[in-house]
């Protein structure tokens, strides 16, 4: 986990350097927010493994956090749009 929340980091922080540039940088954004999403919902996924039924009661930290990185690969494009961007530009 440690990995990719460092590897979300530096892609985000890529993406913010071309921004402040002027350089294009829709390409870098797709590619963090696909990879920082995936990863909030692959590991959120296997915390709820880990909680078990518990981790599904409303209320709890693991429910919210499940909801919460399940909504980042839907809100602002969803993964596949983020895809259609990354392979439109490498294509090109």
């Amino acid at each position: 986990m440690a990995k990719d929340v460092a590897a979300a980091r530096l892609l985000t922080y890529h993406a913010a350097w071309c921004y402040d540039q002027g350089l294009p940088y829709s390409e870098e954004a797709a590619i963090a927010k696909l990879f920082a999403s995936e990863a909030a919902a692959r590991h959120t996924n296997k915390a709820i493994q880990v909680f078990g039924g518990i981790g599904f009661i409303k209320g709890s930290k693991v429910e919210r956090l499940y909801r919460d990185a399940k909504i980042t690969e839907i809100y602002e494009g969803t993964s596949e749009v983020m895809k259609m961007v990354i392979s439109g530009k490498e294509l090109h």
